[in-house]
């Protein structure tokens, strides 16, 4: 309807999941990297959650379009069957033509569909859609399936896929044996407000349009209303684009936001402000510098707390006939005092003469030493005692900052995966160290793959790599800011590819320092 007047060609803000209009963030790209890299090595169980509307869905489209031809995969959208019907649904998914009515049976079927795809260097990959819904006995049996294995190599990975409170499912301790499994997990955040107006431009843009549709103001109000949950945004963005037409508005400001935001009575989020304005109920801000977003979260909370009248305060009862009152106490004291006089005189002055000995002869030395420690009034600070303050530097002075290589680091993968080997994993956190010591430097990571030919699938899969290397460095403190990455395929080999050595070599990552 309103496509026309903002010179759009299609829908921008669909709630369908069309390829056409993804849009990764750096977490979006990590965590696709961080699958990625699982499923081509053979990780076993691998976990992504994240709240509702977050875009597990359009991610997980993602990766699949971005699997070669030796990935099988089959998902299953729907885990809460029972047990024969999950059976049935898997084996017809993997093209196992034949219908089960035992365990046994699909147990027998299903392992020699592994080795046979195993034989012909095929991963097979299970997804499992909405983890949440599974049941303890399903749960039991996927980890189950995960037991087919041959003694060097999985055969199987398994895809849990789920909102947040799987995590809590697996953390029960009838879980356990699943979760020590986990090698791989990865929860997904929603949007920062600088994400919501980069989503929101690049969505328009597909659509047809680079002007700003929204302003900086309405993009504030988009995300406090939905959280930086892309399912929100697009229902926000598309009703506001509505109204701004019905007004002829070109630029959508803060308060077609809002209007919206009542109209469609979007639930509050803990995150989000109220749909009503909060200062409507006379709730105002204590402080001058408590922003809307904290008043907000006190305007949230479903259970207020009640403020009942408080009774005067009366005195409270003196205790009568306390058996150690302070009177009786100090008498007590004083009883223990005389006694130990007349018992023991001798030992009562000879403690007193060691007790005034010493402050007589301290007062005795004050005196004397009087003149001079009376304090002149100088210009000039006396420096005697202060001669030669840094005799003993301290230790850490001692230890210079790590300095940044000069010449180009490689990082090399295993041969059968993208498993970086050990002793490279050594030169990465020496890398890592650097730069955390010089946070203004900046490194490119430039990722190669074995292939003579520079296809687009080896320059993805040498980008993957750089990637790899990009998100352990991540984990180790650095800034993403402090990397740039970049995939040149099978460019630039250090050797010939027709011996494993060769291809050993040109499967490699390399790190130079650029600022």
């Amino acid at each position: 309807m309103y496509n026309e007047f903002y010179n759009l060609k299609l829908p921008p803000f669909q709630i369908s999941c069309d390829p056409a209009f993804m849009w990764f963030g750096e977490k979006h790209q990590e965590a696709l990297a961080t699958l990625k890299y699982g499923i081509l090595d053979n990780k076993g169980f691998l976990l992504l959650t994240g709240d509702v509307g977050t875009g597990k869905t359009s991610l997980i489209n993602a990766l699949i379009q971005s699997l070669g031809q030796d990935i099988i995969y089959t998902a299953v959208p729907d885990p809460s069957l029972i047990k024969l019907d999950f059976f049935n649904y898997i084996a017809a998914s993997f093209g196992i033509d034949r219908e089960f009515t035992s365990k046994g049976a699909f147990l027998a079927h299903f392992k020699n569909f592994l080795l046979r795809a195993s034989e012909k260097n095929k991963k097979v990959l299970l997804i499992i859609d909405e983890a949440q819904l599974l049941t303890q006995e399903m749960l039991e049996e996927i980890r189950l399936l995960s037991n087919i294995e041959k003694p060097n190599a999985k055969l199987i990975n398994i895809f849990f896929i789920g909102q947040n409170e799987f995590n809590e499912i697996l953390n029960r301790p009838q879980n356990r044996a699943v979760l020590q499994r986990m090698t791989l997990n990865f929860n997904l955040d929603p949007l920062t407000p600088e994400e919501v107006d980069a989503y929101i431009r690049h969505r328009l843009k597909v659509a047809g349009t680079q002007e700003r549709l929204f302003d900086w103001d309405a993009v504030q109000e988009i995300f406090l209303y939905s959280g930086g949950f892309p399912r929100r945004i697009n229902i926000l963005c598309d009703h506001s684009l509505l109204s701004g037409f019905v007004r002829e508005q070109r630029v959508i400001d803060a308060g077609i936001v809002k209007e919206c935001a009542k109209e469609l009575k979007i639930p509050a989020h803990v995150h989000n402000r109220d749909i009503n304005d909060p200062f409507e109920s006379g709730t105002r801000p204590k402080n001058k510098n408590e922003s809307p977003g904290d008043l907000s979260n006190r305007a949230f909370d479903p259970y207020p707390p009640v403020q009942h009248p408080v009774p005067p305060v009366s005195p409270a009862p003196q205790p009568q006939n306390n058996l150690f009152s302070w009177d009786k106490l100090v008498t007590l004291i004083l009883f223990f005092i005389f006694a130990w006089y007349f018992m023991f005189p001798d030992h009562f002055f000879s403690m007193r003469s060691q007790g005034t000995q010493p402050f007589d002869q301290r007062q005795e030395l004050v005196e004397e030493q009087k003149p001079d420690q009376t304090l002149q009034p100088e210009n000039k600070p006396v420096v005697r005692n202060i001669e030669h303050p840094e005799t003993n530097p301290s230790p850490k002075l001692n230890n210079p900052p790590r300095l940044l290589p000069k010449d180009k680091i490689t990082i090399r993968f295993k041969s059968n995966g993208d498993a970086i080997i050990e002793e490279d994993l050594r030169k990465l956190n020496a890398v890592s160290k650097s730069l955390i010591v010089h946070p203004n430097s900046k490194i490119l990571i430039t990722g190669y793959t074995d292939a003579s030919e520079n296809g687009t699938y080896n320059v993805k899969l040498s980008e993957f790599r750089a990637t790899i290397v990009k998100s352990f460095l991540l984990g180790q403190g650095v800034k993403s800011y402090q990397m740039k990455i970049q995939g040149r395929g099978g460019q630039d080999p250090v050797e010939k590819n027709d011996t494993a050595w060769g291809r050993m070599m040109n499967r490699r990552v390399e790190i130079e320092v650029i600022e």
